[in-house]
């Protein structure tokens, strides 16, 4: 059985609920198809970081910014990577998207923007986000959605996965979903492929990546790469998975390996925010960066060249309650209860017995601490730290184990500045686009996290595509 539309967008998150919504508001008749039980993708577990220069936020707040300094700032950070037409194009469209957002009473958290210090930092305060992170901007969309249903022009199918995409001549006319009453064929004359990146697929992880450590993940149980395989039998290409990048002080628990929680266990390791009070070791027991370097890049990049992509930081118990806590959710006396516990955190009376417990070579951890206590006590440490403060010297001891874990999948489809899917041998495949972290982050952040530069540009290239799709018909109906 097929039924038809005039465009089909396959995912309800980031990207797709802004195409689906704007693509309607412009009269089309649009498939909604996300496999999971609400709306929203990765906005659920995401933190929900939008960057954007010259936009009237910043205006009132008297910053003064434009998208050639933000591309500036992206191609800096990036490391001269990715596509650069569609960094240009995102940091074109992106104060556009936090605007409209701003219109639609979107709740941006109190202060912003900010100069995020969590990912390697840009020249000037473009950082947003709402109260409720990623979810702020789920709850800002969802009536903007509903709106669009009730007059009929989106039809949302939830709990409906993408299949395989249908084609005619070399041109995609729709997709073959699975449902509860059997496989349905749904055809328009476009399709969208925003149904998110990789990250709850270790296979197709180790195949884009390969030499990568195992996959430990926030993703969202459904972000399974099922864009890039439904578009790779047609030819398409894949591009910037080399990038990969994982995200800094994320704790993976023993008990439930392979997964990590954004929300309530990141540890804070933002010098300029947090100096620190601990150091950082591999599983010899070895330093392997400078903990107050103000390039988190470079820190990630450290982080994943260490054995199994791993490392503890280690501290005594007169630094727990010298500062702000290590974990923020957690404070001092949680901290203390984990490490009793034993799962992602460790303490014992002596050094040695510490890295027993926590899986650290004792004689390289205690050399090492002897060998930093030593340089706090001259003032000059080898790897060139400059925080020497606070010395590892006082039981108990502790540790907390963090992992190199994927946020966001940086490989992904390649696609020109219509947003048109291309083949490897550059040709375009017709009848199919692609947005949001189907494109993977590498495409508009380079091999770097840029703070904003995966959501801003899911949502710019969303509704922009939207949009453009919806006036892009002549008087029959049929797209230019």
């Amino acid at each position: 059985m097929s039924e038809d539309a005039d465009l089909i967008v396959i995912g309800a998150g980031t990207a797709g609920l802004p195409c689906a919504i704007e693509a309607a508001r412009a009269g089309l008749r649009v498939e909604l198809v996300d496999a999971d039980d609400d709306i929203g993708g990765t906005l659920r577990v995401s933190a929900g970081h939008m960057s954007a220069a010259g936009t009237r936020r910043q205006r009132l707040a008297g910053i003064d910014d434009d998208p050639d300094r933000h591309f500036a700032d992206v191609t800096r950070i990036g490391h001269h990577r990715g596509d650069a037409a569609l960094i240009r194009l995102a940091v074109d469209e992106a104060p556009g998207v936090v605007d409209w957002l701003d219109e639609n009473g979107f709740p941006f958290a109190p202060g912003t923007p900010v100069v995020y210090h969590g990912h390697s930092p840009y020249s000037r305060p473009r950082t947003y986000w709402g109260v409720a992170h990623g979810r702020s901007i789920r709850e800002t969309l969802r009536p903007l959605l509903d709106e669009q249903v009730a007059s009929g022009r989106i039809n949302l199918r939830l709990r409906t996965r993408a299949a395989r995409l249908s084609t005619e001549g070399g041109a995609v006319t729709g997709v073959v979903v699975d449902t509860a009453e059997g496989p349905r064929e749904l055809r328009a004359g476009v399709t969208v492929l925003a149904s998110g990146g990789y990250g709850a697929n270790p296979a197709l992880f180790s195949a884009l990546t390969p030499g990568a450590p195992r996959l430990v993940t926030n993703a969202v149980p459904t972000a399974t790469g099922d864009a890039i395989e439904m578009a790779l039998p047609l030819g398409a290409g894949v591009r910037f998975a080399d990038l990969h990048t994982p995200r800094l002080g994320l704790l993976e628990r023993r008990s439930q390996p392979g997964r990590v929680d954004f929300w309530s266990e990141l540890v804070h390791l933002a010098p300029a925010e947090r100096p620190p009070r601990e150091i950082w070791v591999n599983a010899r027991g070895e330093r392997f960066v400078a903990e107050d370097l103000d390039d988190v890049t470079r820190h990630e990049r450290a982080v994943q060249e260490q054995p199994g992509a791993e490392f503890w930081i280690v501290f005594d118990e007169a630094s727990i309650d010298a500062g702000s806590s290590l974990v923020p959710s957690w404070g001092a006396e949680r901290l203390r209860e984990e490490a009793r516990r034993g799962d992602v955190a460790w303490a014992a009376d002596d050094l040695a017995g510490l890295a027993h417990l926590a899986g650290i070579d004792p004689e390289g951890l205690s050399r090492t601490t002897r060998e930093y206590n030593l340089a706090v006590e001259r003032g000059s440490d080898p790897l060139g730290r400059r925080v020497l403060e606070h010395r590892v010297a006082g039981p108990p001891y502790y540790a907390v184990r963090s992992v190199a874990a994927l946020l966001c999948s940086f490989g992904g489809l390649d696609v020109d500045t219509d947003l048109r899917v291309r083949r490897a041998d550059g040709g375009v495949v017709p009848g199919l686009h692609a947005i949001g972290e189907a494109l993977g982050m590498g495409a508009t952040s380079g091999a770097a996290f840029c703070g904003g530069m995966a959501v801003t540009p899911a949502l710019a290239f969303g509704r922009l595509l939207g949009r453009r799709l919806g006036g892009r018909r002549d008087q029959q109906g049929a797209y230019l």
